[in-house]
């Protein structure tokens, strides 16, 4: 079993592999900044052209919602290629594994990416407070919702697609409109209030993981005895 997961460290990214992730998104905006339906249109579209790249494998491989974010990016007939092995950026830019005296890679997302993929902006805010928003959940506050039942259910099925649907039909069209945008992009707190749903879940999650966990480790020292 492997033993430690490293991440390659930001110093060694090519960066042009994330150019698709800079100013246009992730960059720093004024604090008078009022997302429209038009800025998540050209976020889309940086997503479609960020998954036809080889990295598109790791954005199947972390699973949840950034799965399904570039699932809805290149459709399901591109599924099976995961199957066919690390792409070619996978050792530059993804995981390194070390277990058992040996190294191995995958394809692994950068934390940038992660932001990306999710529509993020940081938005400067008076006396030098930052506030960071997306227009889809991050990971963490995915995690920790009532979704996350480990497999991509009915349920989070239907909340992706009427959150397109809100997207698409609640968000203004106009940069400076009066409009309170509840379906614009939201904080790390927002996305947690909003994906409470059934609280029982978060227990469920955290025993199956420590079920897992008990389970993999007894079968591991078991393996070593033989």
């Amino acid at each position: 079993m492997c033993q430690f997961v490293f991440r390659f460290s930001r110093a060694h990214l090519d960066r042009s592999c994330l150019i698709l992730a800079q100013p246009v998104l992730t960059g720093h905006q004024l604090s008078s900044f009022r997302a429209t339906y038009a800025d998540y249109v050209v976020y889309e579209q940086l997503r479609h052209e960020f998954m036809n790249r080889p990295r598109a494998r790791a954005a199947f491989l972390h699973g949840g919602l950034v799965w399904r974010l570039a699932l809805h990016s290149l459709s399901f007939h591109h599924l099976p290629s995961v199957l066919d092995g690390i792409s070619t950026e996978a050792v530059p830019f993804g995981d390194l594994l070390v277990g058992n005296g040996s190294t191995y890679y995958d394809d692994g997302l950068q934390d940038e990416e992660i932001d990306f993929v999710c529509g993020t902006y940081y938005i400067d805010r008076p006396h030098g407070t930052l506030d960071v928003v997306s227009w889809w959940p991050w990971p963490n506050a995915w995690d920790a919702s009532g979704l996350n039942v480990g497999f991509w259910s009915a349920r989070c099925e239907d909340w992706f697609q009427r959150r397109l649907d809100n997207i698409r039909e609640g968000v203004s069209r106009t940069r400076h409109s009066c409009t309170s945008d509840a379906n614009g992009p939201m904080t790390t707190t927002q996305w947690k209030r909003s994906l409470k749903f059934n609280s029982g879940t978060n227990k469920m999650m955290h025993n199956t993981s420590v079920a897992c966990y008990d389970f993999l480790t007894r079968a591991s020292g078991k393996s070593n005895l033989t």
